[in-house]
């Protein structure tokens, strides 16, 4: 929900937070959020999020009151990063650490994360320099990406001189870190950088190096973007051979988080996401059938997940598809009349503008144009949010296949009866709406049809 503010507000709009701790014998204690924005009109809504890896969660919600004061009634404990939001849409980020026990932000503009200035907070102060020297070192780069573009491989000593500005760019944003770093020694923001500059060391070097670096049952980390980080790169150090590596792998994840419930219940939730996203199939139901179905109604898993688990599940390989409607722009057609007439139907979930999904569509062509006497077809469901870049891309691509769009974008019925959470994503269907395999790319929907036919 949005609050229009009045034109005259655009500049004069103050906003101050102050976060106050109290430090009781050297432990970590509780922080109070409170603020004013200047010249607001009363009912302005101010939203405090905590992060759970890379995602936000609401922790509370209040509106300002006619002088513009808001205050939490509750004291925030947890040590990590937050962001607060204006309206559900203007969003900045913050650490909280009760080890700091005052944090005093201003804002003389919006939106926030524009006009932040930081009057009393060494860690958040560090955390702006770090988000400031880091746009600028990306700045460069893009600009030195544009520059090679206008030039030739022959131009050697053009490549060499941008070469030697993107690396000095690169290393004045390592050597400004590291000082960053140091200066915060023993604080929130420099423990997270450390976590994550050892996970970038320890690349292929195993997945139990990998545990080394990051404590998976750290709740501190875990409210942070470091910790997914870590889990990914634990599973691509497994160097998968069979499939069942990665449900070792998601095994030991859970062990490493078990001691701190907090860890255990997101680290169970992150790898459901990655594993009924990416597949494979076999890890997400071991997850399934080990940590959640055994909980039963003691509480141990949250009931969004166990939701979240119900729906998988109905879109999980063997299971019967939703009956979805697609849209070729006004006429309704239940998905169900055109599967039964193929032996198979792939269904391609995508997105107009997204190139990676562009990449899938010759390798689709080919089997399309190879099975298709056998029965084989292809249906496009586009994630798009207008008609202009579907027909585009339909034209630009020359897709054979029929192609269907609600043009609501992410809030598309069918990508959510199919719990589509990235792009590009397949389904594979007999022709009794039976999910017979979700390979995880055109290459995988390949071999699988060869197996077939």
């Amino acid at each position: 929900m949005m609050f229009p503010l009045h034109p005259h507000m655009k500049h004069s709009f103050v906003f101050s937070v102050t976060l106050i701790a109290g430090l009781a014998g050297g432990n970590l204690c509780a922080q109070r959020l409170q603020g004013h924005i200047a010249e607001a009109a009363g009912g302005l809504q101010v939203v405090l999020s905590v992060a759970r890896g890379n995602d936000f969660r609401p922790v509370d919600s209040v509106r300002t009151d006619d002088a513009g004061d808001f205050s939490f009634p509750e004291d925030f404990k947890a040590a990590g990063f937050y962001r607060l939001a204006l309206n559900d849409t203007d969003r900045m980020d913050l650490i909280l650490d009760g080890r700091e026990p005052v944090v005093d932000l201003s804002f003389d503009g919006i939106p926030l994360v524009d006009h932040v200035q930081v009057r009393t907070s060494d860690e958040n102060k560090r955390l702006w320099e770090f988000k400031y020297i880091s746009k600028e070192t990306k700045a460069v780069r893009t600009a030195v990406a544009q520059q090679r573009l206008t030039l030739l491989p022959t131009d050697t000593a053009q490549l060499d001189l941008l070469n030697a500005v993107e690396q000095r760019a690169m290393h004045m944003e390592e050597q400004y870190v590291h000082q960053l770093v140091h200066n915060g020694n023993g604080g929130y923001f420099a423990k997270v950088l450390t976590v994550d500059d050892a996970i970038r060391g320890v690349r292929g070097n195993g997945p139990m190096a990998v545990a080394a670096t990051c404590d998976f049952s750290d709740p501190e980390l875990m409210r942070s973007s470091v910790y997914d980080k870590a889990v990914m790169v634990f599973l691509q150090n497994l160097n998968v051979v069979i499939e069942d590596q990665f449900i070792v792998g998601a095994d030991t994840l859970m062990h490493l988080a078990e001691r701190n419930p907090e860890c255990r219940s997101y680290m169970l939730d992150h790898l459901i996401d990655l594993f009924s996203t990416y597949g494979p199939e076999t890890a997400l139901q071991h997850l399934v059938d080990r940590y959640v179905v055994p909980d039963g109604d003691s509480g141990s898993v949250a009931p969004e997940l166990r939701a979240k688990v119900k729906a998988l599940m109905q879109v999980s390989v063997g299971s019967t598809a939703p009956d979805v409607d697609l849209n070729d722009r006004g006429v309704i057609t239940p998905l169900s009349k055109l599967v039964k007439a193929n032996t198979y139907t792939a269904l391609f979930f995508y997105s107009s503008t997204c190139e990676h999904c562009h990449a899938q569509m010759p390798m689709l062509k080919k089997d399309r144009a190879r099975f298709l006497a056998k029965g084989f077809r292809v249906i496009g469901i586009a994630l798009d949010v207008d008609s202009v870049d579907f027909l585009k891309s339909i034209e630009e691509n020359a897709i054979p296949w029929k192609c269907y769009s609600e043009f609501n974008g992410w809030g598309s019925k069918a990508a959510q009866a199919f719990m589509i959470k990235a792009t590009p994503s397949f389904f594979l269907l007999d022709d009794k709406m039976r999910i017979v395999a979700k390979p995880v790319d055109a290459e995988e929907l390949s071999r699988v049809l060869q197996n077939r036919y």
